[in-house]
């Protein structure tokens, strides 16, 4: 007799002992339910039989197999898979919510598709563990991430900053917890930096914990230990580096806070450090007029992982993948994300690849564009379309990043590490608020995707992403026209000062141009009803002229055909419906044929 069959069999034997119990129909509270989970392959659950009252909550605890994910359940009401801690432990809570029925449900768990080899090189497994382990990833992204490290692999008076394709460091380098594309037989070596001897510190211990207070070497490379006199490092303080002769700093995991001035007028050029530093002061480092590049290496669990904040490193992926192909991109917020049929576009344009690269409009466009740009190229297409409620951001104007810039590089930090942190403004008091915003959220896991998600964050049994980075989970019209938020969009002249709005897109856009790159301006869409009164048609059509004539690159569209009844949006004043998707991505099309067809004439 097969496993499924006792399962079966117990699970009646269930149902005949305890009388009263709850069957097909739903019964009044202080009536017993009752919930097999089956056995499966690569796990086992610590109590797979439960009891509990009619409408109640139930949960189990899973240990998966070593290179095994969960990858959902067949219970038919809603459930939630979660970490049991907040470690990297595969040990997992399966909640079912409102449980009504008796009945049998599977735990699905699989088996990891790729997998990575990786070499303490130098170092030791942690708590005696092996000097060279194995990870198995399921591929729920186009890139690998790579393990956090620090909980494997450790080496005394040393930092883990990353790993390497070669041992010598002289391959592809890649953060902890950060993508690297999967090849077969892929080995990756850690790449310890040496910590700079506690004697050139100056530091005063606390009651359980050190804080520098000052330095006196000369190294152009400096590697903060995490310890002193056996006890952590936690702050470096004021004044501590004040111009300090140095091109590279690496903080090690442990160290929580750095201090205004901490490194003030210094030479740092390169900085290194984990997101387990929870505060850095927007002062810390006040005249470092060459700190260009920051890595960040997660020892952390990811917070966002299955987010729409999380598309954006899927979305990156793609592009980079394309670098060399030509292709068509679409850009703007989230009406972008919810606002085209790439498939559709792709077949009018068979000899383009589509990326929509849309996330969130309300955090600024210009570090985004920056690193879509490193990866377009000459014959390539950027179809932008600002959304006019986050001008300011979506036109290039904010050069302040804020926690929603961190937000999207969390699961690829390396990311991050390719921006000029010299062209923005408020980098650490950002980094400090994306800590505070995560800080108290749940911790994940990289195995998630967003695809597998709405954008409420609820699992969906079907994609909720295409390949091309659409929305595509079907969105029904609304049954009525009225805007959702109350809140109207000036689409008028004096809401775009040339100065400030028109000079920073066209800055922007000059770059693209100066690749061979063509750039073509269209509106996003917009409940016609969520316009402010001064909006008047004659007003977009002033409008729509003085934007034609500012900017440097094609308007492609028409303001009015941006502008839909309410009926084709769904929750939002600017997210489209399935049937707006439609309607929007035929015309689109059409103007971008149009401008071919213009420019080819010339």
């Amino acid at each position: 007799m097969n496993t499924r069959n006792l399962v079966f069999i117990w699970f009646g034997f269930l149902i005949c002992v305890v009388m009263g119990g709850c069957g097909t129909k739903e019964k009044e509270t202080g009536e017993l339910c009752h919930i097999v989970l089956e056995e499966g392959e690569g796990f086992c659950a610590e109590e797979p039989v439960q009891t509990a009252e009619t409408g109640s909550d139930m949960s189990f605890k899973i240990i998966l197999e070593d290179g095994y994910y969960s990858s959902g359940s067949d219970y038919q009401g809603k459930y939630e898979i979660t970490l049991s801690d907040k470690s990297d432990t595969e040990t997992v809570i399966l909640t079912l919510h409102d449980v009504k029925y008796s009945e049998s449900i599977c735990f699905l768990a699989e088996k990891g598709k790729y997998e990575i080899c990786y070499d303490a090189n130098g170092g030791k497994g942690r708590d005696g563990g092996p000097d060279f382990v194995k990870q198995y990833d399921k591929g729920a992204h186009f890139r690998i991430n790579t393990l956090r490290g620090i909980d494997i692999f450790g080496r005394e008076g040393f930092t883990l900053v990353g790993w390497n394709t070669e041992a010598d460091g002289t391959g592809t380098q890649v953060g902890l917890g950060s993508r690297i594309q999967w090849k077969k037989d892929l080995v990756l070596y850690a790449q310890w930096i040496p910590w700079t001897d506690i004697s050139r510190f100056t530091y005063e211990i606390k009651e359980n914990y050190a804080v520098i207070t000052g330095y006196s070497g000369n190294e152009e490379k400096i590697c903060i230990p995490s310890e002193a006199e056996g006890v952590p490092v936690r702050t470096v303080a004021e004044k501590s580096f004040y111009e300090t002769d140095c091109k590279s700093v690496i903080l090690s995991p442990g160290i929580y806070e750095i201090e205004k001035k901490a490194f003030q007028n210094s030479s740092l050029e390169e900085l290194w450090f984990s997101d387990d530093l929870a505060r850095i002061s927007g002062y810390a480092f006040e005249g470092c007029e060459k700190l260009k590049t920051i890595h960040i290496n997660a020892v952390q669990l990811p917070a966002y992982s299955g987010n729409y904040f999380d598309t954006f490193q899927d979305k990156y992926d793609r592009l980079q993948f394309l670098k060399d192909t030509r292709k068509i991109v679409l850009f703007s917020g989230s009406s972008t994300r919810f606002g085209y049929d790439s498939e559709e576009i792709k077949k009018a344009f068979p000899r383009y690849e589509v990326v929509n690269m849309g996330v969130f409009a309300y955090s600024p466009a210009l570090p985004q564009l920056e690193l879509i740009l490193e990866f377009m190229k000459d014959g390539d297409i950027l179809l932008d379309s600002p959304e006019f409620d986050a001008a300011n951001r979506q036109f290039c104007s904010q050069k302040e990043l804020d926690y929603a810039v961190f937000a999207m590089m969390e699961s690829n930090y390396d990311t991050f590490a390719r921006l000029d942190i010299r062209n923005y403004s408020q980098v650490f008091n950002a980094y400090t608020s994306y800590q505070e915003t995560r800080k108290d959220m749940e911790r994940k896991n990289y195995q998630l995707s967003a695809t597998d998600f709405d954008e409420d964050g609820n699992p969906v049994t079907e994609k909720s992403y295409n390949e091309y980075g659409d929305y595509v989970l079907y969105r029904p019209n609304s049954g009525k026209e009225d805007p959702i938020y109350g809140l109207p969009v000036h689409y008028t002249v004096n809401a775009f000062p040339k100065e400030t709005y028109l000079d920073p897109a066209n800055q922007e856009f000059k770059k693209f141009l100066d690749k061979g790159i063509r750039v073509y301006f269209t509106y996003s869409p917009r409940n016609k009803y969520a316009v402010s009164k001064e909006s008047t048609e004659a007003e977009r059509a002033r409008l729509h002229q003085y934007l034609k004539e500012n900017l440097i690159v094609p308007v492609i569209s028409e303001i009015e055909d941006s502008l839909y009844s309410g009926i084709y949006l769904y929750g939002t004043d600017n997210h489209l419906s399935t049937e707006g998707v439609r309607i929007r991505t035929e015309k689109v099309i059409m103007d971008i044929k149009k401008q071919l067809e213009q420019e080819e004439k010339r």
